[in-house]
């Protein structure tokens, strides 16, 4: 996506794309800001795989925009939905579990998020 200081959520939500970096993951993004610090990025999660994981290296903010589900951050596991915002520390496991129907995540991740490694770990990998 071209840089851009300004994104309206809702048309981004209508022609979401699949970044190549995150095609075989079980979320997949479409990062709509690389900073030198911090990235962004929007998903549709449909389904109803297993999208537990970990971000060794980065801390993440995530807001609900549409839908709901339940959402597990360590060990506790709590209902959110839209308007719900969730901070979750570095190398904390955590994820969306998907129950009825489908949910639309912004997350902020920083430090900058390099699509060119491997910056999470699926708990499908058992790496989690």
């Amino acid at each position: 996506m071209p840089h851009n200081n300004f994104v309206r959520l809702s048309e981004v939500l209508q022609h979401l794309y699949t970044d190549p970096a995150t095609a075989d993951d079980p979320i997949k993004r479409t990062f709509i800001f690389d900073g030198t610090k911090v990235s962004a990025n929007v998903s549709i999660l449909r389904g109803t795989d297993n999208c537990i994981h970990t971000q060794p290296a980065h801390d993440e903010l995530v807001l609900i925009l549409e839908g709901e589900c339940g959402f597990r951050v360590d060990e506790e596991v709590r209902r959110v939905g839209v308007g719900d915002l969730i901070f979750i520390p570095e190398g904390t496991i955590h994820g969306p579990i998907i129950d009825n129907g489908p949910i639309a995540l912004l997350s902020v991740f920083a430090p900058f998020f390099d699509r060119n490694i491997k910056n999470i770990m699926w708990s499908r990998d058992n790496t989690a």
